[in-house]
């Protein structure tokens, strides 16, 4: 089933379609048959949030009608679950482009299998970063009865296309005035601000 977005009225039109697939249509239902209609090597960037083999239902109440969702994170066993997910994430590799970057959110139920998983099917070397998301603060649900430590963080597993020519844009922040001021607060007497550029700019890295 596919659903055609419709962009609010004011909002800028959208680009030109790509020549593979429709970007504004959304579509729902099993990735997996849409994923084998796309040719090798189409896809730039893909994030997943699959289910997480938590034993749980889901319900959610989705669009302006409040239309009922639900899907069921059960299955028999870990084995059962990769072996769910294992002819999708084949498939994602698949259309993956060399220079693009895939994206695998999961938590502590599965997470170590889903990596092996992974590894097998991008290859070990593919592999470039666990991304630690912490979803709140620490806590042990002790008054819950719980005898382990707090399951508060999630993991996104980084896998790349290709070897070393795949696409990565680093996104940078500018620091604080607090931070600034507490680690570069050595100025150097001998250099001169031009009118450009602010004295906290040339702030130097204390040595000790």
């Amino acid at each position: 089933m596919a659903k055609t977005g419709v962009a609010p009225e004011g909002a800028p039109k959208a680009g030109k379609p790509s020549s593979v697939i429709d970007t504004r249509v959304i579509y729902c239902g099993d990735n997996l048959e849409q994923l084998k209609k796309l040719p090798d090597g189409c896809i730039d960037l893909i994030y997943i949030d699959p289910p997480f083999n938590s034993n749980r239902n889901y319900e959610v109440f989705w669009g302006e009608t409040k239309e009922k969702r639900s899907f069921e994170d059960r299955h028999e066993s870990t084995q059962a679950y990769i072996e769910f997910m294992r002819p999708r994430c084949v498939e994602l590799a698949r259309v993956l482009k060399k220079t693009g970057t895939f994206y695998y959110h999961c938590d502590w139920h599965a997470s170590h299998y889903v990596k092996v998983m992974l590894d097998q099917i991008f290859g070990e070397h593919k592999f470039q970063n666990e991304i630690v998301w912490k979803r709140s603060d620490a806590k042990g649900d002790a008054g819950q009865g719980a005898k382990h430590l707090g399951r508060c963080h999630d993991s996104i597993f980084l896998y790349t296309g290709g070897d070393d020519d795949y696409t990565f844009n680093r996104i940078y922040a500018p620091f604080t005035d607090e931070y600034v001021e507490t680690f570069y607060k050595h100025a150097d007497p001998d250099v001169t601000c031009p009118p450009e550029i602010s004295p906290l700019e040339m702030r130097l890295l204390p040595l000790t």
